[in-house]
């Protein structure tokens, strides 16, 4: 009898360690959400306090820029905080400039912009080719150059240059069309323009008068990986030999790269 009783109680107080345990658990399980909900908008006030600092310092870097005038050029190098999505920049008829960050946001419980308006004429390149390089955590190397823009009446419009991917980034692309093959009537066509400085197709990177297609995003039949940038693979801003070989041998395009010289493809 006192066994039995003896394993009546021990069993009794198995239980109500395990009720305890159980309604502990409850008890702690909000708070721990809570604590962690917290923790995660915390963290996330830190990135977009971030994100609000880089804006509005690349929007006054800008402006100092662009009264300074070309070739001027400031290089900056903060960090890109997690989550961003894209970057833009909108123009207004008033002349306003606004530059756009949008940003998934758990606080927003969606996509939340940051929006920073600039006086003078800002551009970018922030898409396709160079996306990763301006949208990326982590630490950038921004570009903000002074540029002027020809017209056809023959004056110029001055503006304010941002660049995500590094003054001359080396680059890593050969399949200009991005269509997952390399063709000689496509791929080495259009590094041969880029080879041969022709129109539209800058040998050099510009440094005062900005010419289409280094940089701009609709160079060539509005294909966004169709600049030159993407044919300087040696990163030092001309598309020269170094780059026809890399080229040529990657590619094995050795035909395609016609111009008078001929680059080599040994």
């Amino acid at each position: 009898m006192v066994e039995f009783k003896g394993r009546r109680r021990k069993g009794q107080a198995a239980l109500e360690y395990a009720m305890i345990a159980t309604v502990v658990g409850v008890l702690l399980l909000p708070a721990i959400y809570l604590f962690l909900h917290s923790s995660k908008e915390s963290l996330e006030g830190i990135d977009h306090s971030q994100l609000d600092k880089l804006g509005r310092d690349m929007v006054a870097t800008a402006e100092k820029v662009y009264y300074m005038g070309p070739p001027s050029r400031i290089l900056m190098e903060p960090r890109m905080p997690d989550n961003v999505l894209n970057i833009s920049i909108q123009k207004l008829q008033n002349g306003i400039n606004i530059l756009l960050f949008n940003v998934t946001s758990s606080i927003a419980r969606g996509v939340q912009t940051f929006a920073y308006d600039s006086p003078v004429s800002i551009n970018g390149t922030f898409t396709a080719a160079l996306e990763n390089r301006s949208i990326s955590a982590g630490l950038k190397e921004i570009n903000i150059e002074a540029y002027e823009q020809p017209t056809a009446g023959g004056g110029v419009i001055p503006f304010a240059y941002i660049n995500f991917g590094g003054r001359c980034p080396r680059s890593t692309t050969y399949d200009f069309n991005n269509d997952g093959e390399y063709q000689a009537a496509v791929d080495g066509s259009f590094f041969a323009q880029c080879y041969c400085d022709v129109a539209g197709s800058p040998k050099y990177r510009p440094s005062k008068t900005w010419q289409s297609g280094w940089f701009d995003l609709i160079a060539v039949g509005g294909n966004p990986f169709m600049v030159c940038a993407n044919a300087d693979y040696d990163a030092d801003c001309d598309v020269d030999d170094q780059d026809a070989s890399t080229f040529c041998t990657t590619t094995g395009l050795c035909g395609s790269c016609v111009c008078n010289p001929a680059p080599s493809c040994s």
